[in-house]
């Protein structure tokens, strides 16, 4: 990541994979078993063609299920995918407090 000192301005974090699963899960789960590709794709900023392939690993991983909705597939998150879920968002507070600035933090308890 380019620093400030380097005269470059620090643009938004980059998205990894984990982050882009989790993306997936809270879209899907929003539309409670109804969730089509092309929605999914709106709702995580993705391409349709890079997000089946997303798709299809959490399906194989267990996290999605597909069903046929009025004849074409629909996504529905799993007991496992909701498992992920919780998991990720703890990860991510735990990160954040490790990212965070250590004089940001001694200035909360001071105040």
């Amino acid at each position: 990541m380019l620093d400030e000192r380097d005269g470059a301005r620090a643009g938004p974090r980059r998205r990894e994979a984990t982050d882009l699963y989790a993306t997936v899960l809270e879209v899907v789960k929003r539309y409670h078993g109804a969730a089509r590709i092309t929605r999914v794709s709106y709702g995580a900023g993705m391409p349709v063609d890079r997000l089946r392939n997303f798709v299809e690993r959490l399906v194989a991983l267990g996290l999605l299920k597909s069903e046929e909705l009025d004849g074409r597939p629909a996504f529905d998150i799993t007991p496992r995918g909701q498992e992920f879920l919780s998991t990720y968002w703890k990860m991510r507070g735990y990160i954040e407090v490790l990212e965070a600035n250590p004089e940001d933090r001694v200035s909360r308890r001071r105040a």
